[in-house]
């Protein structure tokens, strides 16, 4: 999850949101001084965190993988400098990875901001801990990754449409990101609750608003020459209001127009163009094909196929045999004007797919 510039909510603006606490309310981060410094703890009664346990799972124990929190070090040289030193409060996790958990935190002036622990590699054997070499390449990728975001970020600048990264703390072999805290949570969240476990589908007045919100967050980062790179429902959060902010830029990329780029598969099967499948590709353009499938979801809670892959998925495959494309998706007759819409991203020539700014200005959008 990743974007830039100092967002915060007060303690009035999120206590509704809170629910009740657990042992982890008691819980805190303490950073020492900018650069790298290493926290403190007194005994088994301090009141300091987590970061995990040494069986692989993740919740906010130890300061560092299987490190007493005395132990940690804390590097925050890509943290602002007037948040550098804080102590930070759990309240809740507000989600969770394969390799990360999202806490909903506040820091020692009251501020709340969603923290993204993320876990680069598994120190938990004693191989690793003992292989120093395999340690300086992990916190040397941390390195990049980390730089790379920050330079993402600074392209991006603040959008209404995009969650705001602050920074980044390095705890031992962990990242964290701070971010803006979005109070609504994520959209798949929000259309499993509220749509799928009750069979029903979503008005196609909400699916135009949060659909123009998302087209929002995508024009703006391609005019900045910048490729999400896992558009799904998943990567977009809610605010109370119902304004749709994406997130989670970690495959962003820097292209530029027009040029093919080599790389790896577009981050989420099930919404990757078939031609990030080959060597080369347009990550635009692989955006695009995304947002099609995102507005799949949003009108059907479902997509369309596993992935865009002849060999390798019959729904695909009849897909592409299918003459009329746009009935295979089996709208109803209301919605033969959203099913065109649709054909203009989800189209395997790249030289046939919509750009940005022609699906901005397509007629069911102006509806």
């Amino acid at each position: 999850m990743d974007v830039l510039f100092m967002a915060h909510t007060s303690n009035t603006e999120v206590e509704n949101c809170l629910e009740t606490t657990t042992s982890e309310s008691d819980d805190y981060f303490s950073s020492g001084n900018s650069n790298t410094t290493t926290s403190s703890a007194s005994d088994s009664t301090s009141s300091r965190p987590v970061a995990s346990t040494c069986n692989g799972t993740f919740s906010l124990g130890n300061l560092g993988y299987c490190d007493d929190p005395k132990d940690a070090t804390i590097d925050e040289d890509y943290m602002p400098i007037e948040l550098r030193g804080k102590i930070w409060k759990t309240n809740k996790i507000l989600g969770e990875g394969g390799n990360f958990k999202v806490y909903l935190v506040t820091n020692d002036d009251g501020l709340h901001f969603a923290m993204r622990w993320s876990r680069r590699q598994d120190c938990s054997t004693d191989a690793f801990e003992n292989d120093n070499e395999r340690q300086i390449r992990t916190v040397s990728r941390m390195k990049l990754h980390t730089e790379n975001a920050i330079r993402i970020k600074e392209l991006i600048g603040h959008h209404p449409n995009i969650v705001k990264l602050i920074g980044f703390r390095k705890v031992n072999l962990f990242t964290q990101q701070i971010m803006e805290y979005v109070d609504g949570g994520d959209l798949y969240d929000f259309i499993e609750r509220n749509y799928i476990r009750k069979k029903r589908r979503i008005g196609i007045a909400k699916v135009r608003s949060l659909f123009r919100d998302l087209l929002k967050a995508v024009k703006h980062i391609h005019d900045l020459h910048v490729a999400h790179m896992d558009i799904k429902v998943e990567n977009c959060l809610l605010t109370r209001n119902r304004i749709l902010k994406l997130t989670d830029f970690d495959h962003a990329k820097i292209f530029q127009p027009g040029k093919l780029m080599p790389g790896s598969v577009y981050a989420t099967e099930a919404y990757a163009a078939p031609e990030t499948f080959e060597k080369e590709y347009r990550p635009d353009y692989a955006d695009i094909w995304a947002c099609g499938i995102f507005l799949y979801f949003l009108l059907k809670s479902d997509v369309p196929w596993e992935i865009a892959d002849r060999k390798r998925d019959n729904d695909y495959f009849t897909w592409c045999q299918t003459e009329h494309k746009a009935n295979f998706f089996r709208f109803q007759k209301s919605c033969e004007t959203v099913a065109e819409f649709l054909m203009k991203m989800l189209q395997n020539d790249v030289n046939e797919r919509a750009t940005i700014d022609e699906i901005l200005a397509h007629q069911w959008l102006q509806q």
